[in-house]
């Protein structure tokens, strides 16, 4: 006999006909290319319901499994019809329309779906990539011309960027070799979309008008790499694109307006709906989008519903509809999220509330909503990525109270975009600016928080569902804890509530500095080193090493690329200030991180190397610095400089003679120097290799920086044999397109240096000078 709790779950499957069959359809559209995975499904399905005794239910469940697998695999043939003549290394010339906006590339160019529109390709779905910028918008038309690709998955990446683009409905890359913008500009709910991005950006300025948009409309193509991977790193990554919680604030908002009309329960579900309607193509109408709209009227739905059973037949009514416009969306962990998120709150938000209930009403619905999503959705974001935000339970609280008044301003931006005056739009746009920095700030914060990321072994589905098993347990035993010390909470409660008003603000605001405290001492930046310190840090293909001495001084030399995050790995490190910053020549992998750097770390002197370039981001660099109030001086050999009780003397480059072109390879003149403190001496030289540094004045070193990643350099022995040090540090990434670092740089270090570090192998290598012995440790 089956035991007490299955007997429960059948009789509620029996009571549920109609939820049985929705979810019975769902995974016959999960499974409909598995016919083995449908057989079983309906076998163990159907043998429930017979043992429930509902034989007919069984039959008819089993029929909506094979229905659902049907029509899954002929949605899924219509949607690869239109690209099955394309194969890969055909050249395809045709008109496109774009279905979203270009996103910037990390080397420059852009890339953006688009829908083809002319041709036997005819509503294929391709991913067109140039390398040449445009100013094209979503919903533009062009003529283009270029190569079709089949996207695959690079050596050594755990990223299967073919497989994610395929779940898009998108099966090929359009590397574009010509495009040509076709007359006339998008109407409809184009023209809607661009008003609303013009209402947005009112009374709203910089990084924090991208980040309105991206909020609000899911346009987050102008926010900053930098503060995309904050928000990620953080935790909050899910407010920077149009999700559920938009819609269900964007129902949260109407449903106040609805009711003082004097709508009925009935008559407010329809006019949301048509809201979402509207709200959804607005937002550029996207799959993630499509899904952010079902998922968001299922949580309305479910709010209006007043008995537990509607919910979750809206629910499976918006798995159904979500997997019946797409079939592979149910291998996105985007949709896969969602879900967890909306059943976390479907199971666990009325007890959170219950236990928040003390608070204001709206708090603690917030709290409560928090906390049931971030704890359905952790375990499946560790499967998927196998690392997680460590804060970002916290970070969600910390910035709930500004999230919804940032959605909810923004939203009436929009809807008075057509006919109120900008200067209506900009002042509330200035009540959303402060909003907008807090959680700009919040994001920031955590995501430089020390333990930031945890590595979590997640690899496969048993040890997720081990996980989602032992948070079960958990919280049904912290129910149970609950409900046993329910007297005592009660009485609890009501000593509180006897206790005068003002003895309670102060309590609460004393509680509140206190949690504030505790946040503050986890997650601040950490105390600098008690020793003189040389930190080869781990940042990929660039290079960036930072020294410490014991008073707090710190000097960086060069910043690795930007998407390293240079500056989160300055503060996890201790510094606060930098004293001096070198940028030892023009090269992406160099100074590409100093831009943030500078923008987030107090810095006293710039030491640049541009050496006459023309590069832009590089002169970027010069004037950021300029509008910052930094002073900054070219870097010329036979310089000295003074930073605590660091010397840094300078040997490259040297001045070119008067009226000499600027060489067009920078490598060779890149800033080379010895840092000293005491007896310990550093060598640097950036790229420069053995024909430019032989020619120096070179002398014994402890500890250097093998040049150019580990580049070929048949003078290296020579290099070697001048500097005798007892430690040489490579900084290079993993699996890298150069091959660093050589076989035969490998085989010159390990004859003349007894210890050889890469921070490919062994991540952050640090030198710590204590007593006059050196002591090494490496991290990741």
């Amino acid at each position: 006999m089956p035991d007490a709790a299955l007997q429960k779950a059948l009789f509620e499957l029996r009571s549920r006909p109609h939820l049985c069959l929705v979810v019975a359809f769902s995974a016959g559209l999960l499974a409909c290319r598995q016919a083995i995975v449908l057989a079983l499904l309906a076998l163990v399905g159907a043998a429930a319901l017979s043992a429930a005794g509902d034989r007919r239910l069984a039959a008819m469940a089993a029929a909506a499994l094979v229905a659902g697998g049907l029509a899954g695999s002929a949605r899924l043939h219509a949607i690869d019809a239109p690209a099955a003549h394309l194969r890969s290394g055909q050249r395809l010339a045709a008109t496109v329309e774009l279905v979203e906006a270009p996103r910037p590339g990390r080397f420059g160019g852009w890339s953006a779906e688009a829908r083809v529109i002319t041709g036997a390709a005819r509503g294929a779905r391709l991913l067109a990539r140039s390398d040449v910028n445009t100013r094209l918008r979503r919903g533009a038309r062009a003529a283009v011309a270029g190569l079709v690709i089949r996207p695959r998955r690079s050596p050594g990446d755990s990223f299967d960027y073919g497989a994610y683009l395929r779940r898009r409905g998108i099966a090929y890359a359009l590397e574009l070799e010509s495009l040509r913008p076709l007359p006339g500009r998008p109407g409809g709910i184009d023209t809607l979309r661009r008003r609303a991005e013009h209402a947005l950006a009112q009374g709203v300025s910089g990084e924090r008008a991208a980040l309105a948009a991206g909020m609000v409309l899911g346009e987050d193509e102008r926010i900053s790499p930098e503060l995309k991977d904050d928000f990620r790193r953080a935790g909050l990554g899910h407010l920077l694109a149009v999700s559920g919680q938009n819609v269900v604030l964007l129902g949260a908002l109407a449903l106040p307006v609805l009711a003082a009309a004097g709508l009925g329960i009935r008559a407010r579900a329809v006019v949301l709906l048509c809201l979402i309607a509207v709200y959804v193509p607005l937002a550029g109408g996207e799959p993630s989008l499509q899904r952010a709209g079902a998922m968001g009227a299922a949580g309305l739905l479910a709010l209006l519903a007043g008995r537990p059973a509607s919910r979750w037949y809206a629910l499976a009514l918006a798995a159904a509809a979500t997997l019946l416009v797409n079939p592979r969306v149910g291998g996105d962990p985007g949709w896969q999220l969602s879900f967890a998120a909306v059943t976390g709150l479907l199971l666990l938000g009325s007890p959170l509330r219950r236990v928040f209930a003390p608070l204001p009403h709206a708090l603690a619905e917030g709290i409560g909503a928090t906390v049931a999503a971030t704890l359905a959705t952790l375990p499946l974001a560790a499967f998927h990525f196998g690392s997680l935000p460590a804060w970002s339970l916290v970070a969600n609280l910390a910035a709930l109270p500004a999230v919804a008044p940032a959605m909810w301003l923004g939203m009436v931006q929009v809807a008075l975009a057509p006919f109120a005056p900008d200067a209506v739009q900009a002042a509330i746009g200035q009540a959303t600016t402060l909003a907008l920095g807090w959680i700009e700030l919040v994001a920031r914060w955590f995501s430089g928080a020390p333990g930031a990321r945890l590595e979590l072994g997640l690899a496969s589905a048993p040890a997720l569902a081990g996980v989602y098993a032992a948070l079960a347990a958990a919280c049904v035993g912290a129910w149970r804890l609950a409900h046993r010390a329910e007297p005592r909470l009660r009485a609890g409660a009501a000593e509180w509530r006897r206790l005068p008003r003002r003895e309670r603000r102060l309590a609460a605001v004393a509680a509140a500095l206190a949690l504030v405290g505790v946040v503050y001492v986890a997650t601040g930046p950490a105390r600098p080193p008690r020793h003189l310190t040389v930190s080869f840090l781990d940042i990929g293909q660039g290079d960036a090493t930072l020294i410490q001495d014991p008073h707090g001084t710190a000097v960086l030399f060069d910043g690795g690329p930007p998407e390293a995050r240079v500056a989160l790995k300055l503060r996890r490190l201790g510094v606060r200030r930098l004293s001096l910053m070198v940028s030892t020549h023009q090269s992406r992998d160099h100074q590409g991180g100093l831009h943030e750097v500078l923008q987030r770390i107090p810095t006293g002197l710039l030491l640049e190397n541009g050496d006459g370039t023309s590069d832009p981001d590089y002169r970027r660099l010069i004037a950021e610095a300029d509008r910052r109030g930094i002073r900054h001086v070219a870097a010329r050999a036979g310089q000295v400089l003074h930073a605590g009780a660091l010397t840094i003397r300078l040997l490259n480059p040297k001045p070119l003679p008067p009226g000499a072109p600027r060489p067009s390879d920078p490598n060779p003149r890149g800033v080379a120097a010895i840092v000293s403190s005491g007896s310990f001496d550093l060598w640097l030289s950036a790229d420069a290799e053995s024909d430019a540094i032989l020619p120096l004045p070179l002398r014994r070193v402890e500890a250097m920086k093998v040049s150019h990643h580990g580049s070929a350099d048949p003078g290296l022995p020579q290099v070697l044999r001048r500097l005798r040090p007892q430690i040489a540090a490579i900084e290079v990434g993993a699996h890298n397109l150069y091959g660093h670092p050589r076989p035969s740089t490998l085989a010159a270090l390990n004859v003349a240096v007894p210890h050889v570090y890469r921070t490919d192998r062994d991540g952050t290598v640090q030198l710590t000078v204590e007593g006059g012995k050196i002591q090494v440790r490496t991290h990741r």
